[in-house]
């Protein structure tokens, strides 16, 4: 009987009506232990089966050393989706696929095979669960035909869970269930076999825990008391349980010795027990049985069913429960045995787990801190957060040498950082080199000072400090480890105290790493460099640490050599209009980021997709990129990564008139926010979205900023959209100081030469509109007329057309009658263009200047306006006559009129020419 739960059966019935109609439910139980989870998820079970929708369940194990996703793998079981969980699981090169597209791939292998029936996948006891177990449950919402079912005790939420919660929370499609405790009522109604005088102290005990509840009724139905009347005071007769352990300590003693036996060994384990788990630990196997079936019948453990057969606790607490009441002695024997029946093979389990538990002398604390590195090194790639709980379980340990807590805390670290956790890695590092300092080796020091690298933001300031440190420790003859570390610091005080801080470390980095011969070093080396020469005249040597990055991929360099130098030949590339050789970088980092399976590469492999779409004008695709690549960016704890995507929204939403949906966040970014880019393209923005002020002040910020700019991989988008700023604001000033530093570049496209953010078409455009704006009308023609053919080249369609926009507007301003035909045709082709993009900015300005040609008609007399409209209707120089009143001959003179103010050869062009700008 299920008591007190009709509102949570009303939505499980609900969930499985869906299920079978097609629908795609997420089921959350949260609760306190004890309060019923599980007995729903029974219940669950059951009314499936009765619409015969199959139901899987997999429970998550306690320990910390658990294999990531054990509860998706033990749910699985037997069907062909784990083979999915398996290939992400292998780790190393043969980690083919990134963890959320192979998380796609079971959830659609899942709802396929559920297809007109339905599918029920239990998860229990996620609050222990690792980060993989719950992602891959949040990328169910939704799945056609599946219904996810996850139980979590609410006093239990550790930060995995709890950002599962809120993801889950967000999406809008997930239902959360918080069953109560009992009501006295429902107390009476659960305990109805016992006399009346019972309930009101089943429930004062209990507090309306359900569980506790029938505990306690066991506990009264063992002692035969409860038939009979409560005592007359009301007390409870085995004294007060402060828990379920002494609620359940009688009952463990009622059993058998080998029932006693089989209950303790489950315990230890932790997972489903049988015969061969009973005789590998040293038990009678002719008694397995009897014993597991003794310990059932006292309600302790439950049969799991199949051949052979199997036995677990019937609840997580029970099993605590047991455990709790074990002595040390026994605890640290049971334990043991188990790591060495699973050293021989005898037994499957956790190796980390028992050892963890039994490591009392040295011997014993060497082979746990061994089997939990083990441990992490299986979880690390595809659960950074589980290796990060293994190595801190060895941590733990008690006579740890300074020597295993150095290294046990730097490979943390580098979970820790794998995982997109870099203020915590930092942390980890800082503790990892004193124990370093005080001892060495030289290598301890070098990894300490290296395992955060390639970020922005504030972790900087903790790096460059390790990095000091790490300087002043290592003797003068480590040179490859100098070398490592001066390239790295040079990094951390560029992002911390500017770029001109750059250049001079990073040519002695070369020098050392080229030197000492070691990949590594020159790897660390060619990073620094590059960031050096990241302005626009370091393109071509940019190209070339490229290529010598790549080639340091194959020949002992590091795992991420490969990722730097696609990133950089993107960036040159991008900046050169190169896009042939960008469209075939992609491709090649969307292998490499399924390869190394890091949030960072991934949210490079995304932000760079979204640049390219932009500058296709593939708006929607664009925008979709962009979403993923804020995903990755918000796991990376790299402020600048989520700056990175304002700053590309900002392009994306101008380019479509879509201001309003950003100008909030660009008014409140410009308080945190205070670099020279942002202050050019805030300004742009809110001048664009109608607050001139609001531009006004960023300008301020700008102008003096700009004679002074340091020759980055921001200057040119400094320089190039601070410079379109100025024109708007009316600051000739800026405008011709924009114009000559922008000059030598006129070749080049808009792209940051270290982390391109966007790419914003040709140079050319804008030394256009500011020559324009500087009155220098026939630089600016030339101007326009070369973005026009660089962009065309490029592909950058929404900039070809923003370059043909404004010389349509120069030939306007002109005014020749060239000039105007000239303008007509290109503003034709920028209607045709923006409509089909939706660039309603760009759509309004070209109508509005279209419609000012078309009401001029180019100077045509009223005679010649009414030949043409007759033109455009196909009619002959006769029929025109006739219907003038005219004679044959002067409307050949008219017609001769015309095409020479239109610039036209013949009269099928001027009846074409009538017909695209309405002349009738």
């Amino acid at each position: 009987m299920l008591v007190g739960r009709e509102g949570e059966l009303v939505v499980l019935t609900s969930a499985l009506d869906a299920v079978r109609g097609g629908e795609g439910r997420v089921l959350m139980l949260g609760g306190e232990p004890g309060i019923g989870k599980t007995r729903l998820v029974t219940e669950l079970t059951r009314l499936a089966g009765e619409r015969e929708i199959p139901t899987l369940i997999g429970r998550t194990l306690q320990e910390e050393t658990a294999p990531a996703l054990w509860p998706w793998w033990e749910a699985l079981l037997g069907r062909p989706e784990l083979d999915l969980l398996d290939d992400i699981a292998c780790g190393g090169e043969s980690y083919s696929v990134a963890r959320l597209r192979a998380f796609e791939k079971v959830l659609t292998a899942l709802s396929v095979s559920a297809r007109g029936q339905g599918l029920v996948v239990v998860l229990e006891d996620l609050q222990w669960a690792d980060e993989a177990t719950l992602k891959l449950l949040c990328q169910g919402v939704g799945k056609p035909w599946l219904t996810l079912v996850g139980t979590y005790r609410t006093n239990e939420r550790p930060a995995a869970l709890r950002n599962a919660l809120t993801a889950l929370d967000r999406t809008g499609s997930a239902v959360l269930l918080r069953p109560r405790a009992w009501s006295a009522e429902e107390v009476a109604l659960a305990a109805g076999a016992a006399h009346p005088s019972w309930h009101p102290v089943l429930y004062r005990e209990s507090g309306g825990n359900p569980l506790f509840v029938l505990e306690l009724l066991s506990s009264l139905r063992q002692a035969a008391l409860a038939g009979e009347p409560a005592p007359a005071d009301g007390r409870w007769p085995f004294g007060v349980p402060e828990s379920l352990a002494s609620i359940t300590a009688a009952r463990v003693a009622g059993l058998s010795e080998a029932g006693q036996r089989a209950v303790a060994v489950a315990g230890v384990l932790g997972i489903e027990c049988g015969c061969a788990e009973l005789t590998a630990l040293g038990g009678d196997g002719e008694q397995a049985i009897e014993a597991l079936e003794e310990a059932a019948a006292a309600g302790l453990l439950t049969e799991v069913g199949g051949l052979p057969v199997r036995f677990r606790f019937a609840h997580a607490l029970l099993r605590d429960a047991v455990y709790g009441r074990l002595t040390v002695q026994q605890r640290l024997e049971w334990h043991r045995r188990a790591a060495e029946a699973i050293e021989r093979g005898q037994l499957a389990g956790e190796l980390a787990t028992h050892r963890l538990q039994c490591a009392t002398d040295d011997d014993s604390r060497a082979l746990a801190v061994a089997a939990c590195r083990r441990a992490a090194d299986a979880a690390v790639r595809l659960a950074p957060d589980r290796a990060v709980q293994i190595l801190d379980a060895a941590l733990a340990l008690p006579g740890v040498t300074d020597a295993e807590r150095r290294d046990l805390l730097l490979t943390a670290a580098e979970a820790e950082y794998s995982g997109g956790r870099t203020d915590a890695a930092v942390q980890r590092c800082d503790i990892a080199m004193t124990l370093a300092e005080r001892e060495g080796p030289a290598d301890a020091v070098v990894r300490a000072a290296l395992v955060v690298h390639g970020i922005g933001g504030s972790a900087n300031v903790g790096v460059l400090a390790l990095c000091d440190r790490a300087l002043a420790a290592l003797p003068a003859g480590a040179v490859a480890g100098r070398a490592r570390v001066l390239a790295q610091r040079t990094l951390a005080l560029g992002e911390v105290l500017g770029f001109e801080q750059v250049g001079d470390g990073s040519r002695e980095a070369l020098r050392l790493a080229e030197s000492s011969g070691d990949p590594l070093a020159l790897a660390d080396a060619f990073r620094a460099r590059q960031h050096a020469a990241s302005g626009p005249d370091g393109v071509a040597e940019r190209l070339e640490l490229a290529r010598r990055i790549l080639e340091l991929a194959g020949q002992g360099g590091p795992e991420d050599a490969e990722l730097w130098g696609r990133l950089w030949r993107i960036d040159a590339s991008l900046q050169l209009g190169a896009l042939d050789v960008v469209d075939t970088e992609l491709a090649n980092l969307g292998i490499l980021s399924e390869r190394l399976g890091r949030p960072i590469a991934h949210w490079h492999l995304h932000r760079l997709s979204a640049a390219r779409e932009l500058l296709a004008g593939r708006f929607a695709d664009a925008e979709g990129e962009s979403d993923l690549a804020l995903e990755w960016a918000n796991r990376t704890e790299d402020w600048s990564a989520i700056a990175i995507d304002g700053a590309f929204r900002n392009e994306l939403l101008a380019l479509q008139g879509r201001h309003g949906e950003h100008i909030e966040v660009m008014r409140a970014m410009r308080s945190v926010v205070r670099i020279p880019i942002f202050w050019a393209q805030a300004g742009k923005f809110l001048w664009e979205a109608g607050d001139p002020d609001g531009a006004r002040d960023n300008f301020e910020d700008l102008r003096h900023a700009l004679p002074r700019l340091d020759m980055d991989g921001r200057w040119l988008g400094t320089v190039t959209v601070g410079g379109q700023l100025a024109i708007a604001l009316g600051e000739l000033d800026s405008v011709a100081l924009c114009y000559e530093l922008l000059l030598p570049y006129k070749g080049f496209c808009v792209a940051g030469g270290s982390g391109s953010v966007l790419c914003l078409g040709s140079v050319s455009r804008s030394l256009g509109m500011l020559a324009a704006a500087l009155g220098k009308l026939a630089d600016a023609e030339r101007h326009f007329t070369e973005a026009i053919g660089i962009d065309e080249r490029a592909g950058a369609l929404p900039y070809r057309t923003l370059s043909e926009l404004s010389l349509a507007e120069l030939l306007y301003r002109r005014g020749s009658r060239n000039d105007l035909t000239r303008a007509a045709g290109y503003l034709e082709r920028v209607v045709a263009t923006t409509e089909r993009l939706r660039m309603r900015p760009a759509l309004r300005r070209a109508k509005d200047l279209l419609g000012e040609l078309r009401r001029h008609t180019l100077g045509l007399t009223p005679r010649e306006r009414e030949v043409l409209g007759l033109l455009s209707g196909g009619r002959s120089n006769r029929e025109i006559a006739g219907e003038l009143v005219l004679s044959e001959r002067t409307v050949e003179t008219h017609v001769a009129n015309l095409l020479g103010k239109l610039g036209l050869a013949n009269r099928s062009q001027a009846a074409a020419w009538a017909t695209r700008n309405q002349v009738t």
